[in-house]
């Protein structure tokens, strides 16, 4: 295409995307860009016999070549079936570039009626964190798209691949006028137009979270009911309660970076501050991953700092929980282990000594523990020794730890519409461990978001169908959203909390980090690196330490009693008579909805 014809139709186009986005400035006030890919760059990735491409018929919309793209049921992950280009142009750090193109769904196996698809940018070498990632749902009628970003460092000819990633079940998708526009950094990147991310049921009023929130009323709370009586047992009427949650039975936990949290720094006292202000659960990120248990590659006192990590958060009466015994991929498990590949019958030894050396020497803070992670994608060990390797795996874990929930911890399986295939092969996994008398105690799902949101409903479903095939307890292990996109990350953050406290099988949301300088995808955290609250921040903040919180005071009655309706957890109760506090107590609030009494000293 000539220059001035393709500069003319991007004028266009841009203008297009930019109404539609509702964002970004009119084209005219644009500079022009240089053309880091066009239509012809991009070319089907993936085995043919899960996608294909063709030119459409009509060939052209709007003067630009249609590529048509089909997948198959076979497509499994979105990254299995692709459209994509490798930048073949040298990029530099700060460069804003825009990636563009309109598209349309001609078949769909989903039950909306919609087709799928993620767009990402990355670095082939480095692939985390992400340049770019955000996900959209297409119907029948055309529709633009405009994303851009920005380059946090240079890059050579060769190493950046741009993707539209299809691979959503079976579905059929029209693409035209793809291309990237490099615009240098001399244009903020909220110049340019931007079509924003959403997901079925962000509406207000939307019926699944008006059900969600009134199943939270009956389901996480009840009558804190008191009987305040004096030494001898007699009630005390008229005495002033004050009662303040101060942790919920629900765990609201994060992981830990332990560079970040044993420093003694500026930020360091700020991540402490933070952690212990807005969570009451915990767990290492990675400091418990077996090569970083044995110090490879780690200073010689890695091992005294972790334990002395989970001593101090244990200390801070957070619930702490270990992540991970077994890792089964060669590429996380230790140098001892991975020379022995020519002799499998000396590595379950080495395992089954690794878990109990674990266990034992973390037994008094870690109260829960991830024993098996991600096996439906990592599998060398079992490819190795057999399937049944995994059961003894659990066994063992249990002889050391009796009592303690042992986990299994997956990806991918939280959405059975956007991936049956991963939510399928998780069940299986726990079918045969159960099968086989692992003494399974919880599912952990990991819930990294990014591409396309799910739809809290679809994963609502999918927790109702772990609840009616297992009935095992389920923790949101690695929640985080990958956008930078910060008003839909705010919004889904909220509604995914909603979703997760109001299903009964849910025992705690983790997220994976908290702080962008302390993340391993800076953009999902909720504060920025100088600590500002993200709206997605303020959301948490809001939901976890304001409307689901309890504060209420009152009279005990003539028989010595005072009850509200609370949250679930640990409270601290005043008591006063005549304006004077005599008494302070810790109590449990929880669902067996007997009286708690207090009891006042006698001197009072």
């Amino acid at each position: 295409m000539p220059l001035r014809r393709f500069f003319s139709s991007l004028a266009a186009l841009l203008a297009l995307a930019g109404t539609a986005a509702g964002a970004g400035a009119p084209a005219a006030d644009l500079p022009p860009g240089v053309l880091l890919a066009g239509p012809g760059d991009f070319a089907v990735s993936g085995n043919p016999a899960v996608v294909s491409a063709e030119r459409a018929d009509p060939a052209q919309w709007k003067g630009e070549a249609v590529r048509r793209v089909r997948t198959t049921e076979a497509a499994r992950q979105p990254w299995e079936a692709q459209f994509k280009s490798v930048l073949r142009t040298p990029v530099k750090k700060g460069d804003v570039c825009l990636l563009t193109f309109e598209a349309r769904a001609v078949a769909a196996s989903h039950e909306s009626w919609q087709a799928r698809f993620r767009l990402v940018v990355a670095d082939r070498g480095k692939p985390f964190p992400r340049i770019a990632l955000t996900g959209f749902s297409l119907d029948r009628e055309w529709r633009e798209i405009a994303l851009p970003f920005v380059f946090r460092r240079d890059h050579a000819p060769g190493e950046v691949e741009v993707s539209c990633d299809i691979g959503y079940g079976a579905q059929t998708i029209e693409l035209a006028g793809l291309r990237v526009l490099d615009f240098g950094g001399g244009i903020a990147p909220d110049r340019l137009p931007r079509t924003r991310p959403t997901y079925a049921g962000r509406e207000a009023g939307a019926a699944w979270r008006n059900e969600a929130l009134a199943r939270i009323e009956s389901l996480r709370k009840g009558d804190l009911a008191l009987l305040v009586t004096d030494a001898a047992g007699r009630p005390v009427p008229g005495a002033r309660v004050h009662a303040t949650l101060e942790s919920h039975a629900f765990q609201f936990g994060t992981v830990v970076n332990i560079d970040a949290l044993d420093r003694q720094s500026p930020d360091a006292e700020q991540y402490r501050r933070h952690l212990t202000g807005l969570f009451n659960a915990a767990s290492l990120e990675n400091a418990l991953k077996w090569p970083n248990w044995l110090g490879e590659n780690k200073p010689a006192d890695y091992r005294k700092r972790t334990l002395d990590a989970l001593a101090w958060l244990h200390g801070q009466g957070l619930s702490v929980r270990g992540h991970v015994m077994v890792w089964p991929g060669w590429r996380f498990l230790p140098s001892t282990v991975r020379a022995l590949r020519d002799q499998p019958e000396a590595i379950p030894p080495l395992v089954r000594a690794h878990i109990r050396d674990i266990a034992l020497a973390t037994k008094d803070t870690i109260s829960e523990w991830d024993v098996l992670n991600e096996p439906v994608s990592h599998h060398d060990l079992m490819d190795l020794c057999g399937d049944g390797i995994m059961v003894d795996w659990f066994k063992e874990a249990a002889r050391a730890l009796p009592g303690v929930p042992l986990y299994l911890n997956d990806w991918g399986n939280q959405d059975q519409h956007a991936s049956p295939a991963s939510v399928q092969a998780f069940a299986d996994v726990v079918r045969y461990l159960r099968g086989h008398g692992a003494p399974l105690g919880g599912l952990g799902l990991q819930c990294h978001i990014g591409g396309v949101l799910s739809a809290p409903e679809d994963i609502l479903a999918t927790l109702d169908r772990y609840r009616r095939d297992f009935g095992l307890p389920i923790r949101i292990t690695e929640f985080d959203i990958n956008t930078d996109d910060e008003q839909v990350q705010a919004d889904y953050t909220r509604d995914f909390l909603i979703a997760m406290f109001s299903h009964p099988s849910v025992v705690g949301v983790q997220l994976w980090g908290f702080w962008e300088g302390a993340h391993w995808q800076p953009q999902s955290a909720l504060y920025r690196r100088d600590w500002t609250e993200k709206p997605s921040g303020a959301a948490y903040r809001r939901l976890v330490k304001e409307t689901w919180h309890t504060d209420a005071s009152g009279l005990t009655d003539a028989t010595g009693h005072w009850h509200v309706r609370g949250f679930y957890g640990r409270y601290a109760i005043t008591v006063a008579l005549g304006g004077k506090v005599v008494h302070r107590a810790i109590v449990q609030h929880s669902r067996d909805g007997n009286s708690i009494r207090v009891v006042l000293p006698g001197s009072f």
